[in-house]
């Protein structure tokens, strides 16, 4: 997962701002032309009330969506998404929300936490249980059903993904505090036949972050070769493993179109759907 942070997040935040402003106006526009006295009369005498309701629903159902994000956010290529980055639900983007006004507290402190936190988290990220990170929603393309196992003889365990979208690679297993680690990627990406996409343990070097001290920070190298999808050891210090077999270091291995990589101490199991 790859995480948006402080200025991209400003950029989606000014649009929002821009549309929220906008629309409500809209709305009192439309009450007044219909000539509803009475109730423009009511609303803006207590237009804040009126404005924090709007601004709510605004934020509130789009980051529920199946989008995952406000328009702001989407134009952006950002998402919102609970802490496997799976979507949230009303009542957790409604804590959000709200919790915003915490972050605004104090010289904005909890909103310049996102420049200075591992995942990129303000303050209400940290309250509701969220991320903001880069990338269209899965959820907005497909359904996902999302079952997990544990071997309860094992430090690790597995994560199926079930999806009807055909482009998309999911890896998925536990780091050692047993959270869910679920790293995805279509594969059109780009980037792929290019310098490929990082593995690590450092998030801002990573384009595929596990947090986890077993991986290095710049850990492994996913890329096209010879129309394949491989894998390669970036000289990583606990190594990586494809089907039980050791990828040397500065060597590559096909990525298995359905199997598992042990990543460090992590077992992901891989899925193409």
């Amino acid at each position: 997962m790859k995480y948006a942070g402080f200025w991209i997040r400003v950029c989606a935040n000014v649009i929002d701002v821009f549309a929220t402003t906008v629309l409500s106006a809209a709305v009192l526009v439309i009450f007044f032309s219909v000539k509803l006295a009475l109730v423009f009369e009511a609303i803006t005498r207590s237009y804040f009330l009126f404005s924090l309701v709007f601004n709510w629903l605004y934020f509130a159902c789009f980051e529920s969506s199946s989008w995952q994000a406000t328009p702001g956010k989407r134009l952006l290529g950002l998402r919102v998404a609970d802490l496997t980055g799976a979507r949230i639900g009303f009542g957790r983007a409604t804590g959000r929300f709200f919790s915003k006004y915490l972050s605004g507290l104090v010289f904005c402190i909890g909103y310049i936490m996102v420049g200075r936190t591992e995942k990129k988290q303000g303050l209400h990220d940290t309250i509701a249980g969220t991320l903001v990170l880069y990338g269209s929603a899965p959820g907005f393309q497909s359904q996902e059903a999302v079952g997990t196992t544990r071997d309860a003889g094992s430090e690790t365990g597995s994560v199926v993904f079930m999806s009807s979208n055909s482009r998309q690679v999911v890896m998925a297993g536990f780091d050692e505090n047993g959270h869910v680690i679920r790293l995805s990627f279509r594969q059109d990406d780009p980037r792929l036949s290019g310098a490929g996409l990082i593995i690590g343990r450092y998030a801002k070097s990573a384009d595929l972050h596990i947090a986890d001290t077993s991986v290095s920070r710049r850990h492994a190298r996913i890329f096209n070769k010879g129309g394949g999808m491989c894998i390669e050891d970036l000289g990583s210090t606990n190594g990586i493993s494809v089907n039980g077999q050791r990828v040397e270091v500065g060597s590559s291995m096909l990525l298995p179109a359905d199997g598992s990589i042990v990543v460090g101490d992590v077992e992901l199991s891989v899925g193409k759907y």
